[in-house]
């Protein structure tokens, strides 16, 4: 109440004397006295000193707790003053002059005399040793309780109030002193200033513990502080003023008659009448104020008791002995104790855990909440929360102890903790898939069965949405069922989608997905469990891909349409692209099929095996060596090496590389315990890698297809044989016929003539001879035909000259070239290579060929025979300037014993299907191309020299 008044005081002192310092130090009569008033006197050097000294201590000491450099300087200077003080008055006690008045501005001293007095007055010297004396013992008490310092400070009280009241009558001061006094000689009063900074100082010493001695009276709160402090001022006013009117009346003259002694007495009377009746009403009031302060406490401590009683909780309250003064119902319920049993027993029996400060002895106490175990009569011990207040009453100090029953708590915690352990594990451990999302879709929670299943990690997940994860097309199907869910229309929903796995495939899933809503009913979020069906979708599209490929494989007869359906079966159902290639046993390329999922791949693909025909068949090559063994090929990554040790040149690298195949698989086509191709499939775009399921199913697929090829090919050969019988009995019975008949007329003609005339006419026996050599020619290609069908057609090859060859085959022919006035043409680039063939199987060729030009070519035509590089084959080409070869017919040319009915040139039809088998013997192709009215040209492709020694043997 009182904490302002402390520094109020120092801070006065320290202006007024700092003033008198200053004043001293310029020599200032003005700043010495601070009041001008009569006689009010000079405040000394050694004085201002010593009251500076005093306030500075007083600040420094005024609290307990100060520091202890604080406090230690605060007591040098309070010893200061003291000492000061004290050698004044050994001056005044031994009338001696120890020179200390002119320790402090002696030069001031001697300028002012003799208007200033020389030293400090000697109740100026006690009131400093006393005020010093009191600093010292500021913060002792006594055994009894009461400090030293308050009365040391009321003498000065006493002393500086009397010179006050004296400077207010204006006394004059005696020549001699009271007989007390003598001793120190002439009476020499304090100063006014002086005074008056004595008695703050005093006031501010009794200050510091307002609890004790005057100050506690006039500040405490009953009827008796209340009293006092009213009559304080009056008791200190009225005497003054009643003693200062008698002095005026003397001075006025109005010693006796009725102004005398009783109109002052009667005065007196009337004013401490007047005082009394005020305060009489004073206290009325106040115990008015007490009756309803009363009222309200009983209404306070009823309804504080019928809280306290009826509360749930424990209250308990303990004594600064921590001995209990309160124990209400609830704590009687909870301890088991009655109230009797534990009153004025200590807190520790409640308590489960020594020591008692937890809960009603911790130094921190207050409203903190903190957890502690209590004891029931039982010796049970249990969890408890207990809040803690310390209440002070007056002097009387207790702590209130609310203690709350934890048990029921910490069971419910214990089960929910349970619970969510029992959920997190059950969660975490799930194999499928569990996940918490949120309304707005993103991963609140995911499990480590869901992170493997989609290649993510937790954190990435939950920093996704389910949005994010949801393949494009299954998305509206999705949000579909999710705001119905929302809209309360379901409970839970459960579909078939596709997630994006983290590598880019997709996996299949069955989503169950629920609402979790809170206690009020609002929607939480969701939980879903995702269970992995790309198992399960796998095998239902194996399953459909082998039930679908049996009808379709079955659905003809045709070993080109049986190989378009395989290379559609897995084309992109399986791969992004796939080759499939006949070869029959004797490694002959009797067909070749290649798809992609897309028409540039495609063209691609057709490049690369038009540029590069036998590069797949050549030893090492992964089409060769699994034809040739029959085992499947799995490369589940291809990697750059192997494309790079393939390739045959840079463009066929730059090939492949455009063509990008990332995972392959190579089986062959095994039907009856022989090989009759293989299929080749890869991914690239689509980022699949294959293993060994796909190859499984690939091996069925397979298995089946080439069950189909071959089924088909013995339809096949069944069909051709039956076609290549009745041709050639048409040709037994139409074109040997006629060779024949001449033989048999030739015959009866010779045999119809003479000797002579045999011997002089020769015709007869050219004719005979003409016959047989047709028939022998005709003989020999139904024989060649009949060695392809059987497979038993089989070439010599060695290197050959490319210019020399084709110059043999055309020197051939130019005697019945110049007779028919056909032009004859050889043009052979001179960065042909050799060719690698069978000499006399290719003058065969070319002999087919320049005949079968010649048939058609015109007087006046020229026929051509070029040859060029191509990849590592030379292409060979038989130009004419006849009418050509319609459309229609181009489809058959090559095939056995077919001819056009618009040919006037009549043949058995095998010289084109004769070239096709020894183009093929070599792995080279032909093809032909013709416009009406432009002429014709066919073409075929021979091995060249430098692709001999890697390559392979291929028989037809």
């Amino acid at each position: 109440m009182l904490d302002w008044l402390v520094p109020l005081v120092c801070t006065f002192t320290i202006l007024v004397t700092a003033t008198v310092l200053a004043g001293w130090a310029m020599a200032s009569e003005r700043l010495t006295r601070v009041v001008f008033l009569p006689g009010a006197g000079v405040m000394m050097p050694l004085t201002a000193v010593g009251q500076f000294s005093l306030g500075c201590a007083l600040w420094l000491l005024r609290r307990k707790s100060a520091e202890r450099l604080a406090r230690g300087l605060g007591l040098a200077l309070a010893l200061l003053a003291m000492v000061l003080g004290g050698l004044v008055l050994l001056e005044d006690l031994t009338q001696r002059d120890f020179g200390i008045a002119p320790l402090f501005f002696a030069d001031t001293l001697v300028r002012l005399s003799p208007h200033m007095p020389g030293r400090s007055s000697p109740l100026t010297a006690a009131s400093l040793v006393l005020l010093g004396l009191a600093l010292l013992l500021l913060h002792v008490r006594t055994r009894s309780g009461w400090h030293p310092a308050r009365p040391l400070a009321l003498l000065v009280a006493l002393v500086s109030a009397q010179a006050l009241i004296g400077y207010a009558y204006l006394e004059e001061a005696p020549l001699t002193a009271f007989t007390g006094l003598r001793a120190f000689g002439l009476y020499t009063p304090m100063a006014l200033h002086s005074a008056l900074v004595f008695l703050l100082l005093s006031v501010g010493i009794l200050s510091v513990h307002p609890r004790h001695g005057l100050m506690g009276v006039l500040l405490r709160d009953d009827a008796g502080g209340l009293m006092a402090r009213r009559l304080l001022p009056a008791v200190i006013t009225l005497p003054l003023l009643v003693w200062g009117l008698r002095l005026l009346s003397e001075e006025l003259g109005f010693r006796g008659g009725p102004f005398g002694t009783s109109v002052f007495a009667l005065v007196t009377v009337l004013a401490f009448v007047l005082l009394l009746a005020r305060n009489a009403n004073a206290l009325s009031r106040l115990d008015a104020r007490q009756r309803e302060v009363a009222q309200s406490l009983r209404i306070s401590e009823a309804r504080f008791a019928g809280i306290v009683n009826n509360a749930a909780d424990a209250i308990i309250a303990v004594d600064e002995q921590r001995n209990i003064t309160l124990f209400n119902t609830g704590a009687e319920r909870i301890f088991g104790y009655a109230a009797g049993e534990v009153l004025g027993r200590p807190m520790a029996l409640l308590l489960g855990e020594p020591p008692a400060r937890d809960a009603a002895g911790a130094d921190p106490g207050d409203d903190e909440g903190r957890h502690v175990s209590g004891r029931r009569k039982s010796g049970e011990v249990f969890p408890a929360e207990a809040t803690l207040a310390d209440v002070r009453v007056d002097d009387v100090a207790f702590r209130a102890v609310i203690l709350r029953d934890l048990s029921a708590r910490v069971r419910a915690e214990e089960a929910r903790r349970n619970r969510e352990e029992l959920f997190r594990t059950a969660f975490d451990h799930a194999p499928i898939g569990m996940s918490l999302v949120g309304l707005d879709g993103h991963f609140l929670n995911v499990n480590e069965a869901l992170s493997q299943m989609l290649g993510y990690t937790r954190e990435e997940l939950c920093a996704m949405t389910f949005q994010d994860l949801t393949h494009p097309e299954d998305l509206e199907g999705d949000l579909l069922q999710v705001g119905r869910l929302l809209d309360g229309e379901l409970g839970t929903y459960q579909l078939e989608k596709r997630y994006r796995h983290k590598l880019g495939h997709s996996v299949y899933v069955l989503l169950t997905a629920s609402l979790v809503h809170d206690s009020k009913g609002r929607p939480l979020h969701f939980i879903s469990q995702v269970q992995d069906i790309s198992e399960r979708k796998q095998q239902e599209r194996e399953q459909r891909l082998l039930a679908e490929a049996g009808p379709r494989l079955a659905s003809s007869l045709d070993p080109g349409t049986t190989v378009t359906t395989v290379s559609r079966l897995l084309v992109p159902t399986l791969a992004d692209f796939c080759v499939v290639t006949l070869i029959d046993e004797h490694g002959k390329v009797q067909r070749r099929e290649c798809l992609a999922s897309t028409h540039e791949k495609t063209r691609l693909m057709e490049e690369l095996f038009g540029a590069y025909p036998q590069a797949h068949l050549r030893r090492g090559h992964a089409l060769a060596e699994v034809f040739t063994s029959g085992q499947p090929l799995l490369l589940e990554e291809v990697p750059a090496s192997l494309l790079e040790s393939t390739a045959e040149d840079a463009r066929h690298l730059d090939l492949l590389r455009r063509l990008a195949p990332r995972s392959i698989i190579v089986v062959p086509l095994s039907a009856r315990g022989h090989t009759v191709g293989v299929v080749a499939l890869g991914t690239s775009e689509s980022g699949r890698s294959y293993g060994f399921r796909d190859l499984a199913l690939v091996e069925e697929l397979a298995r089946r297809a080439a069950l189909a090829i071959d089924n088909a090919s013995l339809h096949a050969r069944s069909e051709e044989a039956t076609h290549l019988r009745d041709e050639v009995l048409r040709i037994v019975a139409h074109d040997l016929r006629a060779p024949l008949n001449v033989i048999s007329l030739s015959a009866g003609t010779m045999m119809k003539r003479s000797p002579a005339e045999r011997a002089a006419d020769s015709r007869p026996l050219t004719s005979i001879q003409k016959a047989v050599t047709r028939a022998t020619a005709l003989i020999e290609d139904l024989l060649d035909v009949a060695r392809m069908q059987g497979g038993s057609l089989t070439v010599d090859r060695r290197p050959e000259s490319t210019m020399a060859l084709l110059t043999e085959a055309l020197e051939l022919h130019r005697a019945l070239a110049e007779a028919q006035s056909v032009h004859l043409q050889l043009d052979v680039s001179r960065d042909t290579p050799d060719l690698f063939v069978d000499r006399d199987r290719v003058l065969q060729l070319f002999s087919n060929l320049i005949g079968n030009a010649l048939k058609f070519t015109p007087m006046g035509g020229c026929i051509v025979l070029r040859a060029r590089p191509w990849g590592e084959m030379v292409r060979c080409s038989v130009s004419d300037t006849g009418s050509g070869i319609p459309p229609e017919d181009q489809h058959h040319l090559f095939e056995p014993f077919w001819q056009a009915r618009s040919r006037a040139k009549e043949g058995a039809g095998l010289g084109l299907t004769i070239v096709k088998g020894i183009t093929e013997a070599h792995g080279g192709r032909v093809w032909v191309d013709s416009q009406p009215g432009l002429g014709t040209t066919f073409y075929c492709s021979l091995p060249a020299i430098h692709s001999a020694d890697s390559s392979l043997t291929w028989h037809v």
